[in-house]
C-alpha cells in the first residue's frame, strides 16, 4: 500500500486540520513538485516540506504563518512560493530566498509587511510579484533596477504615495495595479512608457483631470482600465484612443458628460460609469456591437437620455439603471433579446413596454421602489399541468387514467384508405371491367380466397387471445379452423400450463393495459419486477413486455424481448429466451420475441427506458451456479439538519444514542429507523426517505425496513439488540430535556473532491475547487476520471465508467492512505461507487442529486420554489413535472365477501380455535381472568390479553414456530425428531395425515382511550415472563398487538358477532359503575362483511340514529332500591336481514344484566321510554346506504413522492393519521380530512386529487358529489356520522411524556 506515495507528484491538502500535527506520511511522497495546504491552521511550514527536494509549487495560503525557516532557502527547485493570508513580517523573511533562481512566482499579499524587502532586486528571474493588501510605504528606487522580466505586479491597498521613475524599466510588464494608494500627482507619466501593458489599475489614487498625463494614449495594448473613484469630471480623450480597449471602469467619479469618441470602443464589452452625474449617454454608444454589460446606476439619466437605437446591441446581456430619473424604457431596449439582468430600482418608473416580456433569457429584474409603477399584463401562455402552484402535476383526467393503466376512450376516427390499398382497388376494378376470365385467374382467384380465409382465421383467433380477460370469446361459429399450410404448423404442442408460470398475465393485472412490465429470471422462473427503472443487473436476464394498442384494430399489440447480460449463467440465457416463447403463445401474440445482448440493444428497446439504462454488478443466484452474497458492513448513523438531512457515521452502541435526534441503522437486508423522543418531525420523515433510498438503490427493494417511532417504545429492544452493547439498563441521554438543550450544533465538514491524475511513472491528487458559486454537483464527475472525496467522516472512490484499469488501481491505494494520512473517526471506512450506481450515502453529499426527492414535501410551497435547487428551478418553470401516484383513485372498490364466504371463514378457524381465554389488565403488572360471560365485552379505557390456543399443521408454521417447535420436542427429549426435521414435517409414505401441533397466539387489545405505557408495561412485567414460560415449555407461542376497531377478521370470528366495546374503564367488583344510572347507546354496524361486526357506545341522542343500522338501548330503571336495566333493540326499516338478526340475537344473549329485552321496530312500536332515554325524538338519517360506496384513501410523502393509497372498507377514526391528508367518499359528499402535521405541498395536491376524483366519479356514473375540507378535531356531524364509534381524539403525546 505504502507504495504508491513515492509516485505522488502533487497533492492538496486544502481546509484540512493541521493545527496540531502535520501528516508523517508526506516524507514518503519523494517526487512531490506541487504541494497545497491552504486553510490548514498551520502556524509555521513544517520541517517535512522543506526536506521535499523536488517541490516546485508550494502554497500555503490562509494560515497563520508569521516567518518563513531559513531552510526553505534550500529548497533550489522552488518555484512558484503562495503564502498569501498570513502573518508575515519583513523580518521573517530569509534574505536568501531571492537568490532561488528558479524563483519565477512570489506572492505576499494579505500580511503584516511595513516596507519591501532590501533584496527583492536579487530576484531576477521573477515574473509574478504580488505585495497587495500589506502595510508599505515606501518603494526604494533600486526596487525595479533588476526585475527586468517582470509581467505582473501587484502594489495596491498599501500606503505608497511615491513611485520611483525606474518602473518605466518594467518593459514586459502586462499587468500594473497600483490602486487605492495616496499617490502623488505627478507620478504617471512614466507609467505611459510601459507599452506592453495589457491592464491598468489606479483606481482611488487621487487622479483628476489635470494629473492624467496626454501620452496615454501610447499604452496601445491596453485591454482593461480602471479610474474608478477618482475625481474626473469627463473621460479624458487619450483613453478614448485605446482601441483595444474591452473593460473600462469609471465608476464613482462626477462626470457630467460622454464624448462621441466613444464609438472608437469597438472592442468595448464591459462600460461601468455608476455613481456619475450623467443625465444621457451618447447615442455613439450604440456603435459597441460587442457590449454585454452596461452599468449606468446612480445618475440622473431620463428616458430621452436613453438613445431610442440602443436595440441594436444586440449582445447586451446586463443592463443597470438604478437610482436615476426613468420613468419608462425605449422599447427598443426590449429587442435586446440576449438580455439576462435588469435593474430599473429606485426610479420614477410608470410602466415599462409590453415587449418586456418578449426577453425569454431575462433571469432578473427590478423594478423595486416605483411608487407608481404598474407592470403590464403578461400575455397569456400555456401553463404545463396544474401551473406553479401545484409543481406542474398534471391533474388531468385523461392524462391521469391513462398514467393509472387505463384504457382511454377510443377516437372515432374516419378510417383513411393508403394509396396502396387505392391502386390494388383500382387494378381489380381495371380487370374485372376488361373481362378477363382465363383458367389461370380463376385459380388465382380460388388462391387468393384461401390466403383470405386463413387471414381471417388468424385475426379473429389473435383478438380472441389477446382480450381474453376483457372480452367474451366469440362464438364457435365464427371462429373457423385454419388448414396448416406448413408441416411445422401440424405439430402438437407439449400441454403446458402458462398460468402456473404467468399467474399475473392470466388475472389480467399484467398486459391487459399498456406499458412497460418487467420479468427477471430467478431460478429457472420469471418473476415480475414492482418498478420499471431500466436498471439491470450484468449477471441475470430479464424478460420484457410492452403493450400498446393498434391504431388499426383497436386490439392489444405486444412487443416482447429478452435481454442477456454479460456474465449471465447458461441456464438463465436459456429460460430467459423459453419464457420469452411461453409469454408470447400465451398472449396470443404473431410476432416474434427478440434478443437483446448487454452493449449491443435496439433502439426500440433503450426508448422504453427513456433512453438510458444502468447495468449494475453482480445478480440473483444461478439455478446451477451459486453466487457469493455481498457482505454488508453494519453501520449506525446520526441524522442531523432538517432542510438537508446529514447522516453523520458513529459507533454501533448504546453510548452513541440520545433522543434529540433519528438514527438509521444498516444491517444489510435490515435497515431500521429509530425516532428519539425529542426528534423532529421533518427529520423523521426524511430519515425514512432516506433508508428507503438505500433499499432502492443498493439493496434491490428486498431489504426489510423498520421505522421505530417514538410512540412504539415497546419495539426499542428490536433495535437496540443490533447494537454492540445492549443492555436494558443502559439510559439514552436527553429523555427529559429541556426545550433549549434540543438544539443540535452539529456542523458538517466541509467534503473536498480529489481528482487522481495518472501519468507515466507519476501520480497526481489536486482538489476540485468547491465554493458558493461553484458547488458541488454530480455534473463534476466525468466518466473517465477517478475521484476521491473525503466528507472526514469516510472516503469514497468514485470509479467513472470509461475510466482506466490502473487508475482505478491507483485510485484504490491512494483512498486506503488518505484514510490513514489524517486523523478521522474509528468508524471511518473507504467506500468504492460506480459511475451509476452509486450509494444513497455517497449521493448525499452532492447538491441536488437525488432520485428520489424531486422536492422536499415536508416545506411550504413558496420556501420550497424559493431554494437554490436546479431540480426544483426545472420543476417550477415548466418543464419537468413532479411525480405522482394517484392510482388509487381510479382503481374499482374492494368487493366485500358474501355471507356464505364468511360463514365458511368462521367455521374453519372455529375448528382450529382449541381455547380461547380473556384477561385484563389492572395495573402494571396485574391481569384478571374474565369469566366466559364476559368475553366478547370490551372498555375504551383498558387493555386485554386473549389466550387463543390453536390447532395448526406443523408445515404451515414460520420460522420463528418451527424453532421454539423443535426446542420444545428437545427438551421432552425426542432428539431423533429434533435433529431430523424434515423426516418429521414430511407426510407419511402410507399416507397418514401430517400432525398437528397446538400454537399460542396472545393478541394485545389496546382501547383508543387506553394508557398508551400498557403495551411497554406487559412487556417488561414479570407476569408476562411467567406466563410465556409457562405456555413456552407445552407449545409454541407468538404474540400480536391490536388495537380497538383495528383487529383482524379471524380474532372477530371467535366472538360470532358478540364484540360489544363499551365507553369508559371497566367497573370492578368492589366499585360501582358511576355511568349506570344512565343509559347507554349502542351501534351494531358490520363494515364491509358480516364478521367485522362489532357493537360500539356511542352517544346517548336521537341524532345518531340511523334507519340503516341496528342500535341497543339498555335504559337503568329504579325497583325500590335496587337498579334494574331494560334492552331496547331498535332495528331500522332499512337494516339488512343478517344485521337486523345478529342485533336481536346480540340483545338477547350479549347482555346478562338486564330484566327486560323488547324489540323495537323503526315506526311501529317505539315506547315514550326509549325517546325520552334518547333525549327526546328527534330528525336522523333514513339510510345507510353510503355503506355500499364509502372508501377511505389516504395522501402521503412516505415514498419519497407524492401518492394516493386506499384503506380497507373495515376502517375507524384511528386510520386518520395526523401526518397526512385523507380523502373520504361517502357517495354524496368527497370530504378532504386534514392532518395537523401534514405539508402543505400534501394538502395541496390533495385537494387537487379530490377534485379529480370528483370527476372521475361523476364521467363514470353521471353522479356529481359535493367537496368538503375538515380539519382535525373540527370534524361535522355529517362527516362523523360515517364512521362507527366516532370519540374524541386524544392529544398527540409530549416529548416529556
Amino acid at each position: 500500500m505504502a507504495g504508491v506515495l513515492p509516485f505522488l507528484r502533487s497533492i492538496d491538502f486544502t481546509k484540512n486540520d493541521f493545527n496540531d500535527s502535520f501528516p508523517t506520511a508526506v516524507e514518503k511522497m519523494s517526487s512531490l513538485t506541487w504541494l497545497k495546504a491552504s486553510k490548514t491552521n498551520l502556524k509555521h511550514i513544517p520541517e517535512t516540506v522543506t526536506k521535499l527536494n523536488k517541490l516546485e509549487d508550494l502554497i500555503l495560503c490562509r494560515n497563520e504563518i508569521d516567518e518563513l525557516p531559513q531552510q526553505i532557502t534550500e529548497m533550489a527547485g522552488l518555484r512558484s512560493l503562495n503564502m498569501r493570508h498570513n502573518r508575515l513580517k519583513v523580518e521573517g523573511i530569509p534574505y536568501l530566498l531571492f537568490d532561488l533562481e528558479e524563483l519565477t512566482t512570489l506572492d505576499f499579499s494579505h500580511n503584516n509587511l511595513d516596507s519591501c524587502p532590501a533584496n527583492i532586486h536579487h530576484a531576477k528571474t521573477l515574473l509574478v510579484l504580488n505585495f497587495a493588501n500589506n502595510r508599505i510605504r515606501e518603494i526604494a528606487p533600486s526596487f525595479f533596477t533588476q526585475l527586468t522580466y517582470l509581467q505582473f505586479l501587484d502594489l495596491s491597498h498599501n500606503l505608497i504615495e511615491y513611485i520611483p521613475p525606474q518602473i518605466r524599466r518594467l518593459q514586459q510588464l502586462k499587468t500594473l495595479n497600483i490602486s487605492y494608494n495616496p499617490l502623488q500627482h505627478d507620478l504617471f507619466r512614466p507609467i505611459s512608457g510601459l507599452t506592453q501593458l495589457e491592464t491598468l489599475n489606479i483606481a482611488h489614487t487621487q487622479r483628476g483631470m489635470n494629473n492624467i498625463p496626454s501620452e496615454f494614449d501610447q499604452l496601445t495594448n491596453l485591454v482593461e482600465i480602471d479610474l474608478s473613484f477618482n475625481k474626473l469630471t469627463r473621460i479624458p480623450e487619450p483613453i478614448y484612443r485605446l482601441e483595444k480597449l474591452k473593460r473600462a471602469k469609471f465608476n464613482h467619479n462626477e462626470i457630467s458628460e460622454m464624448s462621441t469618441l466613444t464609438e472608437c470602443w469597438t472592442e468595448l464589452v464591459s462600460l461601468n460609469l455608476t455613481d456619475n452625474k450623467l443625465t444621457e449617454i451618447p447615442a455613439s454608444i450604440c456603435k459597441l456591437f460587442n457590449l454585454k454589460r452596461l452599468y449606468l446606476n446612480g445618475n440622473s439619466i431620463t428616458f430621452d437620455g436613453i438613445p431610442s437605437a440602443i436595440g441594436k446591441l444586440q449582445n447586451l446581456e446586463v443592463f443597470l439603471a438604478a437610482r436615476n430619473e426613468l420613468t419608462c424604457i425605449p422599447d427598443s431596449l426590449c429587442k435586446c433579446y440576449n438580455l439576462k439582468q435588469v435593474d430599473l430600482s429606485s426610479n420614477k418608473l410608470v410602466t415599462l413596454p409590453p415587449s418586456i416580456w418578449d426577453l425569454k433569457n431575462l433571469v432578473n429584474l427590478n423594478t423595486d421602489d416605483n411608487e407608481e409603477f404598474v407592470m403590464p399584463e403578461r400575455p397569456p401562455v400555456d401553463v404545463k399541468g396544474s401551473g406553479l402552484e401545484f409543481y406542474n402535476v398534471d391533474f388531468s383526467l385523461y392524462n391521469q387514467r391513462r398514467a393509472a393503466g387505463l384504457k382511454p376512450p377510443p377516437e372515432s376516427k374516419p378510417q383513411k384508405v393508403k394509396d396502396d390499398e387505392r391502386k390494388k382497388k383500382r387494378a381489380l376494378l381495371k380487370r374485372k371491367a376488361s373481362g378477363i376470365k382465363s383458367e389461370d385467374n380463376k385459380d388465382g382467384s380460388k388462391i387468393l380466397k384461401g390466403l383470405s380465409e386463413y387471414k381471417e382465421d388468424n385475426d379473429s383467433v389473435n383478438v380472441y387471445l389477446s382480450s381474453r380477460n376483457r372480452l367474451s370469446a366469440p362464438d364457435d361459429s365464427k371462429v373457423k379452423e385454419a388448414k396448416a399450410r406448413k408441416w411445422t404448423d401440424a405439430l402438437t404442442k407439449p400441454a403446458l400450463d402458462y398460468s402456473e408460470i404467468f399467474p399475473e398475465i392470466v388475472n389480467g393485472s399484467v398486459g391487459q393495459e399498456e406499458g412497460i412490465y418487467m420479468y427477471i429470471i430467478d431460478n429457472f422462473l420469471p418473476r415480475l419486477l414492482d418498478d420499471v427503472i431500466g436498471r439491470f443487473y450484468e449477471s441475470d436476464c430479464y424478460i420484457v413486455l410492452s403493450t400498446s394498442h393498434k391504431e388499426s384494430l383497436q386490439v392489444l399489440s405486444h412487443d416482447i424481448h429478452f435481454w442477456i447480460g454479460s456474465k449471465a449463467e447458461i441456464d438463465k440465457k436459456a429460460c430467459a429466451a423459453i419464457h420469452a416463447v411461453n409469454l408470447r403463445n400465451l398472449l396470443g401474440c404473431d410476432n416474434r420475441t427478440i434478443r437483446e445482448e448487454q452493449g449491443d440493444e435496439s433502439d426500440e428497446f433503450i426508448l422504453y427506458f427513456d433512453g438510458e439504462i444502468d447495468v449494475l454488478e453482480g445478480g440473483s443466484e444461478s439455478g446451477f451456479f451459486q453466487v457469493e452474497e455481498t457482505v454488508y458492513i453494519k453501520r449506525l448513523f446520526k441524522c442531523h439538519g432538517q432542510n438537508n438531512i446529514q447522516l453523520e457515521p458513529v459507533k454501533c452502541s448504546m453510548k452513541s444514542l440520545d433522543h434529540r435526534n433519528v438514527f438509521l441503522l444498516d444491517d444489510g437486508m435490515t435497515i431500521i429507523v429509530w425516532h428519539g423522543q425529542h426528534s423532529k418531525l421533518t427529520q423523521q420523515k426524511k430519515a425514512t426517505l432516506f433508508a428507503e433510498k438505500i433499499n432502492k438503490l443498493e439493496r434491490k427493494n428486498e431489504a426489510e425496513l423498520i421505522v421505530i417511532t417514538r410512540f412504539d417504545n415497546e419495539r426499542d429492544d428490536e433495535f437496540f439488540s443490533k447494537l454492540e452493547d445492549f443492555n436494558e439498563n443502559v439510559e439514552i441521554p436527553y429523555r427529559d430535556c429541556r426545550p433549549e438543550d434540543k438544539e443540535d450544533n452539529y456542523s458538517v465538514p466541509a467534503p473536498k473532491l480529489y481528482e487522481v491524475h495518472l501519468g507515466v511513472g507519476y501520480l497526481e491528487l489536486p482538489q476540485v475547487e468547491i465554493t458558493n458559486s461553484r458547488p458541488l454537483v454530480h455534473e463534476i464527475l466525468r466518466s473517465q476520471k477517478v475521484y476521491l472525496l473525503d466528507v472526514y467522516t469516510d472516503v469514497f472512490i468514485w470509479v467513472g465508467a470509461h475510466s482506466d484499469r490502473l487508475l482505478r488501481t491507483a485510485a484504490t491505494r491512494l483512498g486506503d492512505e488518505l484514510l490513514k494520512m489524517l486523523e478521522r473517526p474509528s468508524t471511518a471506512i473507504v467506500y468504492t461507487d460506480f459511475e451509476g450506481v452509486e450509494s444513497a450515502l455517497f449521493r448525499s453529499f452532492f447538491t441536488n442529486w437525488d432520485n428520489v426527492l424531486a422536492v422536499d414535501f415536508t416545506r411550504a410551497a413558496d420556501k420550497v420554489i424559493a431554494a437554490p435547487s436546479a431540480k426544483v428551478n426545472s420543476l417550477v418553470e415548466g418543464e419537468e413535472e413532479l411525480q405522482v401516484d394517484l392510482t388509487a383513485l381510479f382503481t374499482r372498490r374492494e368487493a366485500p365477501f358474501s355471507a356464505e364466504e364468511c360463514l365458511e371463514f368462521r367455521e374453519q378457524w372455529s375448528e382450529e380455535l382449541e381455547k380461547l381465554n380473556v384477561f385484563v389488565m389492572e395495573g402494571s403488572d396485574k391481569y384478571v381472568q374474565l369469566p366466559p360471560e364476559e368475553h366478547g365485552h370490551f372498555y375504551t379505557e383498558n387493555c386485554y390479553i386473549i389466550l387463543c390456543t390453536y390447532l395448526v399443521f406443523i408445515s404451515d408454521f414460520t420460522d420463528d414456530l418451527l424453532e421454539q417447535y423443535l426446542a420444545i420436542k428437545k427438551r421432552e427429549g425426542a432428539k431423533a425428531e429434533a435433529e431430523n426435521p424434515e423426516e418429521h414435517l414430511s407426510e407419511g409414505e402410507d399416507g397418514e395425515e401430517e400432525e398437528v401441533t397446538p400454537v399460542c397466539k396472545v393478541y394485545f387489545w389496546q382501547g383508543r382511550d387506553a394508557s398508551k405505557v400498557c403495551w411497554p408495561q406487559f412487556n417488561l412485567s414479570s407476569s408476562k415472563k411467567k406466563l410465556y414460560g409457562t405456555i413456552g415449555k407445552q407449545m409454541p407461542i407468538e404474540d400480536e398487538r391490536c388495537y380497538q376497531q383495528q383487529e383482524d377478521l379471524k380474532l372477530l370470528s371467535h366472538f360470532r358477532g358478540r364484540f360489544i366495546i363499551h365507553k369508559g374503564k371497566r367497573p370492578s367488583n368492589n366499585s360501582d359503575d358511576p355511568s349506570a344510572e344512565k343509559p347507554r347507546l349502542y351501534q351494531v354496524r358490520q363494515n364491509g362483511n358480516v364478521l367485522a361486526q362489532r357493537c360500539i357506545e356511542i352517544g346517548c341522542s336521537s341524532l345518531l340514529l340511523n334507519s340503516g343500522f341496528c342500535y341497543i338501548l339498555k335504559v337503568p330503571v329504579q325497583k325500590d332500591e335496587d337498579l334494574s336495566y331494560i334492552l331496547y333493540v331498535w332495528v331500522g326499516s332499512s337494516s339488512s336481514e343478517d344485521l337486523m338478526n345478529s342485533a336481536i340475537e346480540l340483545g338477547k344473549e350479549g347482555f346478562d344484566d338486564v330484566d327486560t329485552v323488547s324489540i323495537l321496530y323503526e315506526g311501529t312500536n317505539e315506547t315514550d321510554i326509549f325517546w325520552d332515554a334518547l333525549g327526546g325524538r328527534k330528525q336522523y338519517d333514513n339510510n345507510a346506504d353510503f355503506m355500499n360506496v364509502i372508501r377511505l384513501f389516504r395522501c402521503s410523502n412516505e415514498r419519497g413522492y407524492f401518492s394516493v393509497s386506499e384503506k380497507c372498507s373495515d376502517f375507524c377514526q384511528d386510520d386518520l393519521q395526523d401526518e397526512d391528508v385523507m380523502i373520504l367518499d361517502s357517495g354524496q359528499d368527497v370530504f378532504v380530512w386534514v392532518g395537523e402535521e401534514s405539508s402543505d405541498i400534501e394538502r395541496k395536491l390533495a385537494l387537487k386529487s379530490a377534485q379529480l376524483y370528483q370527476q372521475h366519479v361523476q364521467d363514470l356514473t353521471g353522479e356529481s358529489r359535493k367537496l368538503s375540507v375538515v380539519r382535525r378535531g373540527k370534524e361535522t356531524l355529517k362527516f362523523i356520522k360515517l364512521f362507527h364509534g366516532w370519540g374524541v381524539f386524544r392529544a398527540r403525546l409530549k416529548a416529556s411524556s
